[in-house]
């Protein structure tokens, strides 16, 4: 790779890698907040509303970078569009994610927590993550990292203070904090932000093309994002509370564990798109590199889990001690999400949206079908084999498509 992208790579992991450390030390918390039956209804609720969280900006977080690479710094207008866009569909969507999600949890959150995490994924976790697509569309990936992450770190500070102060089992003022996490590394991300650029703030409409790419775009992202929760939405319906919660415990932390090679792909995206649907010699390269990258870091990633399941007992509580048996097993399916993550990223830059939710939204449907009968067979350890297998397809399809777009060396 090129020495800029080198840099740029291993400043954006190392802000990822704060990340992947931030989101251990709140599962930690967390799990010892709620206990395993609770937890794995929070997952389940926090999880429904962070894939629905991607649709308020609808796409113009992608709007912004493939008009970057065309523009340069005049494409910021996005933003005129973008911001009052999230607020407005994501207050709409705050209103009605309580009824949706009473029902996925079958009423063991109340209503105003429901409410309150709505909040936090469809109404703040937009506008912050329109703030890093502005910097990242400048090259300026690991300043983005940082906006975003933290409210992750506001939102680790206020679970831990809930831990100290209210104890365990107070689901109310753990979500309420973390809520108030939430909004408050908003604010503190967007004044950092407006001193690094100017934003405009007179709001307009967006125009047609602006509409047309960023549903596309947000329909991508949507269904993006579903292979790797739908398993958690799942679980208290197939597995019932208390084994939902140890499989979500442990899901999550694969997701932590995959986290830094976003670092790499992020660095890389806006070259990308640069490249455009035509790649040059040096992109196709780059493509094959990212490919060699995620499966080495995917083995890593498996290994690693591995070899630390048996410290899960004593970071979760005992409550959590089948986790320490289950994680091997979900790790199986790192190697494959890392290929089937990237494979989509590259899909996205050259222009091809579509072909990317073409090949997760058929994942989806076979993932949904390989949950369900995994679990009729073999249990808890079933859904981590139908996880595994459904992205291994995906993975491969992914690779299929890119191959068919560009001419790899």
């Amino acid at each position: 790779m090129r020495p800029g992208l080198l840099r740029s790579s291993f400043a954006t992991t190392a802000i990822l890698g704060l990340r992947m450390l931030t989101q251990a030390g709140t599962l930690i918390l967390v799990t010892r907040i709620l206990g395993p039956s609770t937890y794995g209804d929070y997952v389940a609720a926090a999880s429904m509303a962070m894939i629905a969280g991607l649709v308020p900006n609808l796409g113009a977080g992608y709007v912004l970078m493939a008009r970057a690479a065309r523009e340069g710094e005049t494409a910021v207008e996005t933003w005129r569009y973008a911001w009052p866009l999230s607020l407005c569909m994501g207050a709409g969507m705050t209103l009605l994610f309580p009824v949706v999600a009473g029902w996925l949890t079958r009423g063991s959150l109340s209503t105003a927590n429901l409410f309150l995490i709505g909040i936090a994924e469809l109404l703040v976790t937009p506008l912050t993550q329109l703030s890093g697509f502005v910097l990242q569309s400048r090259d300026r990936v690991a300043q983005g990292q940082v906006i975003t992450w933290l409210p992750l770190l506001l939102r680790a500070i206020a679970a831990a203070a809930c831990l100290l102060v209210f104890g365990t089992h107070h689901v109310d003022a753990f979500v309420g904090l973390q809520a108030t996490g939430a909004v408050a590394g908003l604010l503190i991300g967007i004044v950092c932000l407006s001193r690094m650029v100017r934003l405009p703030w007179r709001p307009r409409r967006p125009t047609r093309d602006e509409w047309r790419s960023g549903s596309a775009y947000a329909a991508m992202h949507v269904v993006a994002s579903n292979p790797g929760e739908i398993d958690k939405i799942t679980a208290p319906v197939l597995l019932g509370d208390h084994a939902a919660g140890i499989y979500s415990a442990t899901s999550r932390i694969m997701n932590a564990v995959i986290a830094p090679l976003l670092g790499v792909l992020l660095a890389a995206q806006p070259r990308l798109f640069r490249q455009g649907a035509a790649p040059s010699r040096e992109g196709r390269r780059l493509i094959v590199r990212l490919g060699a990258s995620a499966a080495a870091w995917g083995a890593v990633s498996a290994l690693g889990m591995a070899l630390a399941a048996p410290l899960l007992p004593y970071l979760l509580g005992r409550a959590f001690s089948d986790a320490a048996q289950l994680l091997p097993w979900v790790a199986i399916a790192c190697p494959f999400i890392a290929l089937r993550m990237t494979a989509g990223t590259v899909l996205v830059a050259l222009g091809k949206p579509l072909q990317r939710l073409r090949f997760e939204l058929g994942g989806i449907v076979l993932m949904a079908c390989l949950l369900t009968l995994g679990t009729r067979l073999m249990g808890i350890h079933g859904m981590a084999w139908g996880l595994a297998g459904a992205e291994a397809c995906m993975a491969a399809y992914g690779w299929l498509l890119v191959r068919s777009n560009v001419r790899l060396a």
